[in-house]
Parts: C-alpha cells; sequence; structure tokens
C-alpha cells in the first residue's frame, strides 16, 4: 500500500529521520496484498482511505517542499496510478465480458 508508506515517509521527511533508499515498495505492497487478502473489501478500503488521509495529513504538515517529499507524493499518486491504469483497463473489460 504505497499511500501508507508515502504518508510515513512524509512524517520522516518533516522530523528529519527519513533514509532515502530504505524502502523496497515492491515487497511492502506484496506483503500488504498477502496481510489484507483475507479480509472483506470494506475493510481493505477503509484501511486504504485511513492511509490516504494519513497521507495528505502529512503532506500539509512539510514545511518545504524538498525533493523526497515530491517523489513520494508522485509514487503515491499521478506516477502510482498510470503504472496501474493499463491492468485497471483490463480488468474492466473482463468485468464487462463476464457480464454478456
Amino acid at each position: 500500500m504505497g499511500v501508507a508508506e508515502a504518508g510515513q515517509a512524509l512524517e520522516q521527511i518533516r522530523s528529519q529521520t527519513y533514509r532515502p533508499g530504505e524502502l523496497d515498495i515492491d515487497l511492502r505492497n506484496a506483503q500488504w496484498l498477502e496481510a489484507m487478502r483475507p479480509e472483506p473489501v470494506l475493510i481493505v478500503r477503509a484501511q486504504a482511505e485511513a492511509a490516504r488521509t494519513r497521507m495528505l495529513a502529512a503532506l500539509g504538515e512539510q514545511r518545504e517542499f524538498v525533493s523526497y517529499v515530491r517523489e513520494w507524493v508522485s509514487k503515491a499518486g499521478p506516477d502510482h496510478y498510470d503504472e496501474h491504469l493499463p491492468r485497471l483497463r483490463d480488468w474492466v473489460g473482463e468485468l464487462r465480458a463476464s457480464r454478456m
């Protein structure tokens, strides 16, 4: 859940405890997927929304927008969405096809 990591990274940046390159985001996403797999969709969605809220709050507390802040916001936002759009489009097509 990249948004959760972004929130944490932004809090670390603000408190000057951030160390770049310390987090393997793909590994963390895989761990989140496995941890959340047995949970109902409503719980997963609530977790995702809470993580996004935390990230936005941490973003609002930034004193200055250093490069690390921009990188994390981009990773959790537009770049992240761009990365997943092709698969999401395929999935929507699969859902539509299964209804026919």
